[in-house]
Parts: structure tokens; sequence; C-alpha cells
């Protein structure tokens, strides 16, 4: 080897190098550009799917809210302080719903607030399903009972107007068989001999007999027995005093009365009225009485 290719050989080695080293600094910085590349491609895709994600994550928060208030819309309750916190519960849903919608691009971070906010509401809405449960339950149990307290109520009532109605009709049964009858009732005019007549102007009394028929149940003793004779006109004959009794409440006239002793058997009776004078043509009404009531009627016409 010469002395002039013994100086250019290490000039060969420094070229050669440097070539090899900016060779691998290009390799290098290539691989790197692909790296930043790929990654900075990854991380857009990244967060487009991000983006798109919280997107339909969204719409997915603003149709449960949705659901939240259409099942609110179905809770129904007569408790009027539990439906004005449905209705407060309510209008939280909406005004989110509203907030949600007025958000043009959401971020991750508003989207796990609003999930945890939906399930705070969903948990309160659930507490409101079991209260109103339980209260519908207990509404039907209570009108159960008053359906069944009514029903028993009115067949008491029932029974009471049953038992009422049959002391009454007992009752009556028994004032009926307690009351005193007349029967044989004979009405005539008669003169001073005390013979029958038929002519107004021969009549001197008015006659009126029957018999008592007997009553074992009627409270034996003294009691008086009154006769009405009304004219053809319906005006009352009246006693010569103008003396009153009772009868059903009322204070009527009466012509003549006789006082008799009954002894729970058939007793003959025979009453007078004197005549007045007043004494016209026409049929005349009699009408017997004892005990306050009405025991007997007749008639007799006069010439």
């Amino acid at each position: 080897m010469s002395e002039l290719e013994a100086q250019r050989q290490p000039s060969k080695n420094k070229s050669f190098y440097f070539l090899l080293i900016t060779t691998i600094l290009l390799l290098f910085s290539n691989i790197f550009f692909i790296y930043k590349f790929y990654t900075v491609r990854k991380e857009k895709v990244y967060v487009q799917v991000v983006l798109s994600n919280t997107e339909e994550e969204k719409k997915q928060i603003e149709e449960q809210l949705k659901d939240m208030l259409n099942q609110y819309n179905t809770l129904k309750t007569d408790n009027a302080k539990i439906s004005a916190e449905l209705e407060q519960e309510k209008q939280k849903i909406k005004d989110l719903l509203e907030e949600i919608k007025n958000i043009k691009k959401v971020n991750a971070y508003q989207i796990n607030q609003y999930k945890k906010e939906l399930q705070t509401l969903r948990e309160i809405m659930r507490s409101y399903i079991v209260q109103i449960d339980s209260l519908n339950t207990r509404n039907k149990i209570l009108t159960e009972e008053n359906r069944k307290v009514k029903s028993e109520y009115k067949k008491v009532i029932t029974e009471k107007e049953e038992l009422e109605q049959k002391k009454q009709e007992l009752e009556q049964k028994v004032d009926i068989a307690s009351t005193l009858r007349a029967i044989n009732i004979n009405s005539v005019a008669v003169n001073d001999r005390g013979k029958e007549v038929s002519k107004a102007k021969r009549a001197t009394k008015i006659r009126v007999c029957f018999t008592l028929t007997e009553n074992a149940i009627v409270k034996p003793g003294n009691r008086f027995v009154y006769i009405r004779i009304a004219r053809p006109n319906k005006e009352i004959l009246p006693n010569p005093d103008g003396e009153l009794f009772t009868f059903m409440g009322n204070q009527l006239l009466y012509s003549a009365r006789r006082e008799i002793d009954y002894q729970n058997k058939d007793l003959d009776v025979c009453i007078y009225w004197t005549n007045d004078g007043t004494l016209t043509e026409g049929v005349y009404n009699v009408d017997i009485f004892c005990d306050g009531k009405q025991i007997g009627s007749d008639e007799f016409m006069l010439k």
C-alpha cells in the first residue's frame, strides 16, 4: 500500500460512518413519524368513538327520563301530600330533560353526572311506587272493610225495621184484641113512652142500643162509652153541656155518654140523646167510642 492510499483510507472510513449514522437517523426518524401518524390517527378515531358514544348515551338518558316521566303519569293516589310530591319530581325530570336537550356537545364527565342523577331519580320513583302500592292496598282493604260494615249495618237496619214492623203488627193485633167491640147496634128514635117512631116531629129521644162483646184481654172496670150522632148535614147533635172527649189526640164533641162496669163478659148497653127540637128529616149516622177508640157505627133515617 502506498502512502497516498494510506492517507485516503481514514477519509473513506469517516464518510462511511457518517453515511451510516445519517441512514440510521433517517430510519429512526421515519419510524418516529410513522408511529406519530398512527398514534394521532388512533387518538382521532378514539375521540370520534367517544363523542359518538356520549351522544348515544345522551339519547339513552333522554329516553329513560321520558319513560320515567310516563311512569310518574301512571301513578295515582288520593293522598294530597304524595300527589304534590309526585308533581315536584315530574318537574325535576322535565327540567333535566330540557337541560340535556339544550347541550349541543356533551362530554363523558357530563354523561356520568347525568347517569348519577338519573339513578337518584329512579330510586326516588321506586320509593313512591312502593308507598302508593302500599296505600292502594290499604285503601282496598279499608274499602272492603267499609263495604262489609255497610252491608252488615244495612242488614242490621233491615232486621231492625223488620222487627219494628213485626212489633207494630203485633201491637196492632194486641190493640185490636184488647179493644171492646160493639155488636148488634140498633139506633132508633122513640117517643115519650119509649115506642119506636120514624118521624122526626114525634121523636123525643134517640136510643142507641148495642152489646159490648166478651173480651178477656180488656182490663175490667168502669169506663165511659160515648156516642156521636151526626145530622144529615154532618153536624153533630150536641150534649146539653157541650162537653168534649179525646179521640186520637183530638177533642171531639159527643152527643151522649154512659158509664158502664165492664167485667170481660157480654154487656148490653143503651144510651139516649134527648131531642132538643132540632131533628129534621134525613139519614143520621151514629159512631160509638170507648177507651179512645171507635168500637162501632150505625145509621137510621127519620121522615
